[in-house]
């Protein structure tokens, strides 16, 4: 269930940074002020076609996993056995009492389902195909101060040397033989004892040596910066952020307005 940059020369990847954090902030929003689920089933369809041709096969076995799956269907169920409105079409018994199944229930599920999915793949394509330092160096260029973008490359770069650590930890204490994948309160205490805080100690031991190499390099002395990653916004970023907000903007008014189009059966 990790989804990580991927080097690629793909249109997906080509694009500005800011232009699909642009059209991944209209995407999800405007997913969910579509009330039509076949316009939701729709957006889901094209995100999914645009996977494929940025040939993002791991971002579809994320889509295609156990928990995105099994999510999707819980939603559905919950939508369909407790929602009292609509056409009842099953009943299911229970020991003391029925639960009725209605065809607003389906349809409700099946629109929070696809809303879901379409808000995991989009934020998973936009992982996938942007690269995390360019990403925060074109966000330094329109304007956030460098000391809180290199708290973000920070963040980002130290993420996937923490997970391996974690993996190093875990399988040196399992060599030692403790227990610390069971289930239950005393597992998680002995994980945490166990695993956690030799994590907080090499944590520490980094930071301080990043403090001191920071300020050999007197980090932090100009208010300004120099760059040598070159932030190009084109035609085609223009058009895509444009696009992306224009959708956005018809489905703010079209929600508010009670176009049937775009909103069918409004939940």
């Amino acid at each position: 269930m990790i989804v990580a940059y991927y080097q690629g020369d793909t249109a997906l990847h080509r694009l500005n940074p800011l232009a699909k954090l642009s059209a991944v902030l209209a995407g999800c929003t405007a997913v969910f002020l579509f009330g039509n689920v076949a316009l939701v089933l729709g957006s889901l369809a094209g995100v999914i076609a645009v996977a494929y041709a940025s040939d993002a096969g791991r971002v579809m076995d994320v889509m295609r996993s156990r928990f995105a799956v099994m999510l999707g269907l819980w939603l559905i169920a919950i939508n369909a056995l407790f929602t009292p409105a609509g056409r009842v079409l099953v009943t299911v018994p229970f020991y003391f009492f029925y639960l009725s199944i209605t065809d607003a229930g389906l349809i409700m599920g099946v629109l929070y389902a696809a809303r879901f999915l379409t808000v995991f793949l989009i934020s998973a394509l936009f992982v996938a195909s942007t690269e995390p330092a360019a990403l925060v160096y074109a966000l330094m260029r329109r304007g956030l101060p460098y000391r809180y973008g290199f708290l973000l490359v920070l963040m980002l770069r130290f993420v996937p040397v923490f997970e391996r650590e974690r993996k190093m930890v875990s399988d040196a204490q399992k060599m030692r033989g403790l227990e610390i994948d069971k289930r239950g309160v005393r597992s998680m205490y002995r994980s945490l004892r166990y695993t956690v805080v030799p994590l907080i100690v090499s944590a520490l031991q980094k930071t301080e040596s990043l403090v001191m190499s920071m300020e050999g390099r007197a980090f932090g002395y100009r208010p300004d910066r120099t760059f040598t990653f070159e932030d190009h916004f084109g035609a085609r970023d223009l058009v895509v952020t444009a696009v992306s907000w224009a959708v956005f903007a018809l489905a703010l008014v079209g929600r508010f307005s009670g176009w049937r189009l775009l909103n069918g059966a409004t939940f």
